[in-house]
């Protein structure tokens, strides 16, 4: 991310005074992109990519900023109230997980001098904490921290259907016709599944606020299209979205082998001793030990 400066901010920030104010724009997966600033007052801006409005009305509080030379990862925290424009719902529901975010500064006095640019990367954690909104953010080196390989462990560890999997499974399309709240709802599909046969499934919204939002797992599942998901979602469904609710795994070999007939598929270690095994020490008299 280049930060070369204007001339003219050059000059602002050679005075004694600055009017300055910070900015973080965020735009989500599901398309959409929100606008926060530290200023008091609404600021329309363009940082290049179309201009939004930065709203002052989350309060946020930002906190500093680490900048870091090589490859350690730069991070910036910002948090405020849980309010209209990051919901409860919307940090639950992972709404703002991997967000891209861009922090920058402007002379809100002269929004023509552009923009100092500080720090550019995702939301790589939003949570709730002390009953307010953080949001951690790390720049684009924090990608070399994920895992690289596979990892031993009795489950299955490919995705039903991925390619490496390769088994068929059932998708449904459904219409929400009744809301609890963000994590119970009803649905109306067409055919008949039994009690549980969704559970540990996905839900994935196809219209409606929720449209774009990540996939959310299915906690429990009723033949009357009764549905509570593991999280909540990141807002109340609505009567009338449309959505597609998918079968899920367990990801054990028996139910590999008895309800997909895919056992030659399996991609667990079930036989490989875990550390309960290995750390297991001989009990005097107990010849199972």
């Amino acid at each position: 991310m280049s930060r070369t400066l204007s001339g003219p901010m050059v000059a602002h920030l050679a005075q004694s005074a600055h009017t300055r104010a910070r900015m973080l724009r965020l735009d989500l997966l599901d398309g959409s992109s929100i606008g926060i600033t530290t200023h008091d007052r609404p600021i329309l801006f363009d940082l290049g990519d179309g201009a939004i409005v930065y709203s002052p009305e989350t309060g946020i509080m930002p906190g500093a900023v680490s900048l870091s030379i090589g490859f350690d990862t730069d991070n910036y925290e910002v948090s405020g109230p849980i309010a209209d424009t990051v919901t409860l719902d919307a940090i639950l529901g992972r709404r703002f997980n991997r967000a891209r975010a861009r922090l920058f500064e402007v002379n809100w006095k002269s929004l023509t001098a552009g923009a100092i640019k500080l720090m550019a990367g995702n939301v790589g954690e939003a949570r709730i904490e002390g009953g307010k909104f953080v949001l951690a953010i790390r720049n684009d080196l924090d990608r070399y921290n994920q895992t690289v390989g596979r990892i031993l462990t009795p489950m299955c560890d490919a995705d039903l259907g991925d390619a490496r999997c390769t088994a068929s499974f059932v998708s449904v399309d459904a219409v929400v016709t009744a809301a609890t709240d963000a994590m119970r709802f009803t649905a109306s599909f067409t055919g008949s599944y039994a009690d549980d046969f969704f559970n540990a499934g996905k839900v994935v919204f196809t219209s409606g606020a929720l449209a774009g939002t990540p996939a959310m797992e299915i906690h429990d599942w009723s033949a009357g299209g009764a549905i509570v998901t593991f999280m909540s979602l990141a807002d109340v469904p609505a009567i009338g979205d449309t959505l597609s609710v998918r079968q899920g795994c367990p990801k054990t070999r028996t139910a590999c082998r008895d309800t997909f007939g895919n056992a030659l598929n399996f991609r667990g270690f079930p036989e490989v001793p875990g550390s309960d095994q290995v750390l297991k020490s001989q009990v005097p008299g107990d010849a199972s030990a």
